[in-house]
C-alpha cells in the first residue's frame, strides 16, 4: 500500500482525466444522486463539472485497488457537497463506499444523512443504510436502507415521510401528521413517491389505512389523475361530494371533469379544457344537470318541474403580431337562478365579448361586440342591450411637444341594439383636446385642457313607426367645446424628523356653452352619477358620453394631511362646486350636483401603521347639512383580534333603479384564541326602512399550521327563495402539506 499524503490534502477543480479525480467523480456523481432522490435526471450518466476534494489522509492499495480517503473527507461538485469519515473508491468493481456520518447537501437545499452508501459509477445500481433526508421546504423522508437496481426505480425500505417540522420543544415527539411503508417506490424520473399498504398517521396514531398511495415530492407540473374530492353541505342541494379528474393530455393542455353528487337534487357534471399554442390561449368551461328550479308567479314562489340546466363559459386571447391581438370572452346560462343555485358564479350580468385590439407607441384601437345576459331575479333585471359594434381608436402625442403640452385625439362608434320593444341607438363621437402642465416659481401646479366633442345619434323610434307605417328615425347632433383649468399650491413643512404636514389648496375653473342634454339623446350610459374626492375637480362629471356637463361652473376644495415615515397618516379633504347658471341643470336628483350649489363633498381618512385604519367619504347638503351619502370603511388589529366594519347610506338617484334610499352595515371580526387558531364572524344587515332585515350571516373556524390547514364555515344567505343564494351552507377545507386539500373549494 502506498500512503498519497499524510497531511490534510486539497485538489481543485480538477478535470476528469487521472485514476485520483476518478474516485472523487464518481463520489460526486453518483453517490450524491442517489440520496437526493430528486437531483437526477435520468439513467444515463451525465458528463461532469470539475471537482473540489479535500481529506486529511489518501491512501492507494495498488494490490487490491482501492482508493481510500480518510478523515474529514469533503467532496462538492456543481452546488452539492459531500462529507464522510471514510470515501472508498474500488478501480476494478467501479464502487463507491462512503462510511460514517455520511452527509450530503444538495444545491437545492436539501440535506441527506446516512450511515454508509454504496454505489456503482455507472449509478444504475446503490444500497444506502438508515437514510434521513431533510429536503429544503422542511420535509423529511426516512428509510431503513435504500436500493437500486438495474438503473430503474429506487426502493426504500420501512419508509416514512412527513413535510412537519421537528418540535424545537420536544424533537422526538411525533409529527402531527406523517406517511410510512414497509415498501416504497421513488421514481427519479416523475419525482414521485408510491407507498404499497400504507398508514397515515396523526400525532404518532394510525388513523387511515390504504392499499395504495402516490404523491410528488416536488412541484410536478402536469400529471393525470384524481385530485382530492370536495364536500360541501347546503340546505337546499344537502350534502355533496365532487370527485375530480385531471387529464394532462399535453404539456399545452390539459382538462379536468367533476361529477358533484347531491342528496336532495340530481348530480351535475362540470369538465374544463385549457390550452395554450405559441401565441395564443383558450379555456373552456361547461356545466350541466337536471333539476328543479325555483321562480315567482304573481308574486309567490313556485317550484318549476325538472329541466335540463347548466352553463358554458370560455376566453380567449391570440397574439396575432406585436401590435395586434384578439380574442372573446363568453358566459351564458339556461336560467337567472342556476349559478347562484349551484355556487359558481355570484354575477349579476354576465358578459359575452368579441375583441380585436392593436397597440403602436401612444396609438390605441379597438373593435368589439357584445351581448349581455341579465340574471337578476328582482324588478331590476332590464333588457340589455347588444353592442354591435364598438370601436375607439385613440392617439396622443408626445408630452411637451406641441407648445409644451400634449395633445389628443379620439374617435369612437357605438351601435346598441335590443331584442324586445327597447331603443336601439347608433352614436359617433370626435374628441380632440390639448393639455399643458405647468410649475411656476411661486409653486403652483396649474394643469390646462382645452378640448371639443362632436356628438351624432341616429334613434329609431319603434313605437311611432309601429303606429303610423312610417320610418321616424331621428339624428340628433351635438357640439361640445370646453376649457378646463386646474390650478393647486401644495405647501407642506416638517413638524418633526418623521413627520410632515402637507396642504393643498385647489381650484378648477371650467368654461362650456349650453348644449343638448335631452329627450333628443338618449341617456343609456350617463345615468349613474356619484362623486367624491376622487372625481371631483373633473371638467364633466358624468360618467359616460349621453350627458354632457355643460355650462360654466367653478369647483374649489382643499386637501391637509400629516404624513409619518411609518406609514401613519391623518387626511382631510373637503370641497363644492358651483354653477354660474340655474336653470337647466342636466344632473338627475340625488347626484349631488343637481343645484346650483353642489352638496358638500367631503372623505377623512386616518391610518395608524398597519394597526388601524378608517377611511370616510361624505355628502352633506348645501343648503341644510343633511347627509345624502356617507360611507365609512373601517379596519383594526388589536392584539389577536382583527376586525372591519362598513357602513353605506345613500339617497335615491332618479333615473336609476335605486329608487329609495340604501343603509346596510356589514363587518366581520377574526380571533386568533390560541396560536394558529381563528375563529371568524360576519354579517351584512339592511338598514333600509321599508326593507330592514338580517341578509347574510357566516361563522368560521380556521387552523393554520406549519403543514396542515384547517377550515370550516357555516354561512346563512337571508335573500328571496327564487334567487338561489338564499339557504344556509356548511364548507369545509382540511389542506395537508404537498398533499393538497380535501373538502370545499374556497371558504
Amino acid at each position: 500500500m502506498m500512503s498519497i499524503a499524510t497531511h490534510r490534502l486539497k485538489i481543485n477543480s480538477v478535470p476528469l482525466a487521472s485514476w485520483r479525480v476518478r474516485l472523487m467523480a464518481g463520489i460526486a456523481v453518483t453517490l450524491i444522486a442517489l440520496p437526493a432522490l430528486a437531483a437526477q435526471t435520468g439513467n444515463k450518466p451525465v458528463p461532469s463539472p470539475p471537482v473540489d476534494f479535500a481529506a486529511d489522509h489518501l491512501e492507494y492499495d495498488d494490490q487490491r485497488q482501492l482508493i481510500t480517503a480518510l478523515g474529514q473527507v469533503e467532496i462538492s461538485q456543481d452546488g452539492r457537497i459531500l462529507k464522510a469519515d471514510k470515501v472508498i473508491y474500488n478501480l476494478q468493481t467501479e464502487k463507491v463506499f462512503a462510511v460514517g456520518n455520511v452527509v450530503v447537501m444538495d444545491k437545492n437545499g436539501d440535506v441527506h444523512f446516512s450511515e454508509e452508501s454504496e454505489l456503482t459509477r455507472d449509478m444504475r445500481e446503490g444500497y444506502i443504510k438508515k437514510l434521513h433526508s431533510v429536503l429544503a421546504d422542511g420535509s423529511r423522508l426516512s428509510a431503513e436502507n435504500v436500493t437500486r437496481k438495474n438503473g430503474k426505480e429506487i426502493q426504500l425500505k420501512s419508509a416514512s415521510y412527513t413535510p412537519c417540522t421537528p418540535c424545537k420543544a420536544n424533537p422526538e415527539k411525533p409529527p402531527l401528521w406523517g406517511i410510512r411503508s414497509e415498501n416504497v417506490v421513488f421514481d427519479p424520473d416523475k419525482k414521485e413517491l408510491e407507498y404499497r399498504d400504507a398508514t397515515f398517521d396523526v400525532a404518532g396514531v394510525p388513523v387511515l389505512y390504504t392499499p395504495y398511495f402516490k404523491h410528488s415530492v416536488e412541484n410536478v407540473e402536469q400529471e393525470s389523475g384524481f385530485l382530492a374530492p370536495k364536500f360541501a353541505l347546503n340546505s337546499r342541494l344537502g350534502l355533496s361530494a365532487t370527485p375530480t379528474y385531471y387529464w394532462a393530455i399535453d404539456p399545452y393542455q390539459d382538462a379536468t371533469f367533476s361529477l358533484r353528487a347531491f342528496t336532495r337534487q340530481a348530480p351535475l357534471g362540470m369538465v374544463e379544457y385549457r390550452r395554450r399554442f405559441e401565441n395564443a390561449e383558450i379555456e373552456l368551461i361547461g356545466s350541466g344537470t337536471y333539476s328543479n328550479r325555483p321562480t315567482n308567479v304573481a308574486g309567490q314562489t313556485v317550484i318549476q318541474n325538472e329541466q335540463a340546466r347548466g352553463h358554458f363559459e370560455g376566453k380567449g386571447i391570440w397574439n396575432l403580431d406585436e401590435n395586434w391581438r384578439t380574442g372573446f370572452k363568453t358566459k351564458l346560462v339556461s336560467d337567472d337562478q342556476y349559478l347562484r343555485q349551484y355556487d359558481i358564479s355570484k354575477e349579476d350580468v354576465l358578459r359575452n365579448e368579441v375583441f380585436a385590439e392593436r397597440f403602436e407607441d401612444r396609438d390605441y384601437l379597438a373593435v368589439r361586440a357584445l351581448a349581455f345576459q341579465d340574471v337578476r331575479v328582482s324588478n331590476r333585471a332590464s333588457d340589455q342591450p347588444n353592442i354591435i359594434p364598438e370601436v375607439i381608436y385613440s392617439l396622443y402625442g408626445k408630452p411637451g411637444a406641441t407648445w409644451g403640452g400634449r395633445w389628443n385625439i379620439e374617435a369612437s362608434a357605438l351601435g346598441l341594439a335590443r331584442k324586445g320593444n327597447g331603443q336601439d341607438v347608433l352614436r359617433t363621437s370626435l374628441n380632440t383636446g390639448w393639455e399643458r402642465r405647468d410649475t411656476t416659481r411661486l409653486g403652483f401646479v396649474n394643469t390646462f385642457n382645452a378640448a371639443a366633442r362632436a356628438d351624432v345619434y341616429n334613434v329609431p323610434q319603434r313605437d311611432q313607426a309601429a303606429t303610423s307605417g312610417q320610418d321616424t328615425t331621428s339624428t340628433s347632433t351635438r357640439f361640445f367645446p370646453s376649457i378646463h383649468n386646474v390650478t393647486t399650491l401644495p405647501l407642506g413643512k416638517d413638524v418633526s424628523p418623521t413627520r410632515r404636514a402637507v396642504i393643498e389648496p385647489t381650484l378648477a375653473v371650467t368654461v362650456s356653452p349650453r348644449v343638448k342634454n335631452n329627450v333628443d339623446i338618449p341617456n343609456e350610459d350617463s345615468q349613474d352619477v356619484q362623486i367624491d374626492a376622487s372625481n371631483f375637480f373633473r371638467a364633466d362629471r358624468f360618467p359616460g358620453v349621453d350627458r354632457v356637463e355643460d355650462r360654466s361652473h367653478v369647483t374649489y376644495g382643499t386637501r391637509a394631511g400629516l404624513y409619518d415615515d411609518d406609514g401613519s397618516l391623518a387626511e382631510v379633504f373637503v370641497g363644492q362646486s358651483y354653477r354660474f347658471d340655474d336653470d337647466n341643470n342636466p344632473f338627475p336628483k340625488g347626484s349631488g350636483l343637481d343645484r346650483q350649489s353642489s352638496n358638500y363633498v367631503g372623505q377623512l381618512t386616518a391610518r395608524y401603521k398597519d394597526l388601524f385604519d378608517v377611511d370616510y367619504r361624505f355628502q352633506l347638503s348645501s343648503q341644510s347639512l343633511s347627509s345624502q351619502r356617507h360611507e365609512t370603511t373601517a379596519s383594526a388589529t388589536l392584539g389577536p383580534v382583527i376586525t372591519s366594519v362598513n357602513y353605506l347610506y345613500t339617497r335615491a338617484l332618479e333615473g336609476t333603479d335605486l329608487t329609495d334610499s340604501r343603509e346596510q352595515v356589514s363587518g366581520g371580526i377574526d380571533y386568533e384564541f390560541v396560536e394558529d387558531w381563528h375563529a371568524r364572524f360576519g354579517g351584512r344587515y339592511d338598514l333600509s326602512r321599508e326593507n330592514d332585515g338580517l341578509r347574510d350571516i357566516n361563522l368560521g373556524l380556521d387552523y393554520k399550521g406549519q403543514c396542515l390547514t384547517f377550515s370550516t364555515t357555516a354561512r346563512r344567505s337571508f335573500s328571496v327563495d327564487e334567487s338561489g343564494d338564499s339557504g344556509t351552507e356548511i364548507l369545509l377545507s382540511l389542506g395537508f402539506k404537498n398533499l393538497g386539500s380535501v373538502g370545499t373549494g374556497s371558504q
